[in-house]
């Protein structure tokens, strides 16, 4: 899918979400908005909440014959807890990638956190789809292709849970812009 980057848009069909937008003169941002309540990100807390409620059923059982019997299920409250919290930060979560003739910065919001790494175009050695690890929506470490940009040799990847359509349309248009 190819985009006319000439006005603030949103670039949405049934493949690609991504907003577009000119914040400054010469500057494209792409907006990777978050997952949100989508169906994978419920159904993932559909999943961890039914785990929640059965440890708690569990718990009661256990409580009825002896409280010390009841620690047993500590461990599987921390990680139904943990895992909760990791999804909920992951589906929360959001990306930016400002580009222009000159430099290229990637921005990573996570709980009120925002990470980021700029990089001058002349030093960037490449962007091209890399195989690495990410977290998926349940919180835990997958493995998967995604863009990323190549600076001394280390890999430094966006869009990791976007759509195979939202990574080429990344990567295509990013490389336009930046000419590489």
């Amino acid at each position: 899918m190819t985009a006319d980057l000439s006005e603030n848009q949103t670039v949405t069909t049934s493949q690609v979400r991504i907003k577009i937008s000119h914040p400054e003169s010469g500057v494209t941002a792409f907006a990777i908005p978050r997952e949100g309540f989508s169906y994978k990100g419920l159904f993932t807390l559909l999943i961890i909440v039914s785990w929640l409620l059965m440890i708690m059923v569990w718990t009661i059982l256990l409580l009825q014959f002896n409280a010390s019997l009841a620690l047993i299920s500590l461990p599987f409250w921390l990680l139904g807890i943990v895992t909760l919290r990791l999804s909920l930060k992951v589906i929360m979560a959001s990306q930016e990638i400002l580009v222009s003739k000159n430099e290229l910065t990637i921005l990573k919001k996570e709980s009120g956190r925002t990470a980021h790494i700029t990089f001058r175009c002349s030093e960037i050695e490449n962007i091209i789809p890399v195989e690495g690890a990410f977290k998926a929506l349940s919180g835990i470490t997958r493995k998967g292709t995604f863009p990323a940009v190549i600076h001394n040799q280390e890999a430094f990847g966006f869009g990791e849970r976007c759509t195979k359509e939202e990574k080429q349309f990344l990567l295509d248009s990013i490389k336009r812009i930046t000419g590489l």
